[in-house]
């Protein structure tokens, strides 16, 4: 009689389980459904103006999604989209993007200033944002977004520097020692990889 009340308890149990893990998938898909229409299949953007948000560390997707949605982060329409979720929600978002695979689009750049904008990445930018292998290091992925996201985001950096003014120092910083068209080099420089 025990082994039968066990065994009852132990399907009921996985049962349970089983209810609580589709009401958290289906609770994900929505959240993550959500996010594609902008951000592209799994986190992987379609769009000149939004970044890839595939395999984004999940502390700076938190990170990133709290400070648009608190405003201290610039944003267009994420500012209000973010205010819609819960800190439960943005967790169960940044564990299904950081685990995502990068997909990147071919886009045009121009080879001769991605060229001269890999010298620039080799001496200001390989320590936080090193691209061997893909991959970033103390950073959110770089390499492959789009050029007009990448110049959005920049200018953030340089006139909205709130959400990281170490950047913007490290910008102005670059500015006085370089140029204008040295940031556009570095700009082709990330976006040639494809």
């Amino acid at each position: 009689m025990q082994g039968h009340i066990f065994k009852l308890l132990f399907f009921l149990g996985m049962m349970w389980h089983g209810a609580v893990t589709a009401q958290i998938s289906a609770q994900l898909s929505m959240l993550v459904n959500s996010c594609v229409v902008c951000h592209g299949t799994n986190g992987s953007s379609v769009g000149p103006a939004t970044p890839t948000i595939a395999g984004m560390r999940r502390f700076l997707f938190v990170t990133a999604m709290q400070d648009m949605k608190s405003g201290k982060r610039p944003s267009t329409v994420m500012g209000i989209i973010a205010q819609a979720y819960s800190n439960n929600e943005i967790e169960l978002m940044a564990d299904f993007f950081s685990t995502q695979k990068i997909v990147r689009y071919p886009q045009k750049f121009d080879a001769k200033k991605a060229q001269k904008g890999k010298v620039l990445y080799e001496q200001y930018c390989k320590g936080c944002h090193n691209i061997n292998g893909r991959t970033q290091s103390l950073s959110n992925v770089i390499a492959g977004q789009w050029i007009p996201y990448l110049r959005i985001r920049l200018s953030e950096f340089r006139y909205q520097g709130a959400s990281s003014p170490v950047m913007a120092d490290i910008l102005e910083y670059f500015i006085q020692n370089n140029s204008e068209d040295s940031l556009e080099e570095l700009i082709h420089f990330y976006g040639s990889h494809q």
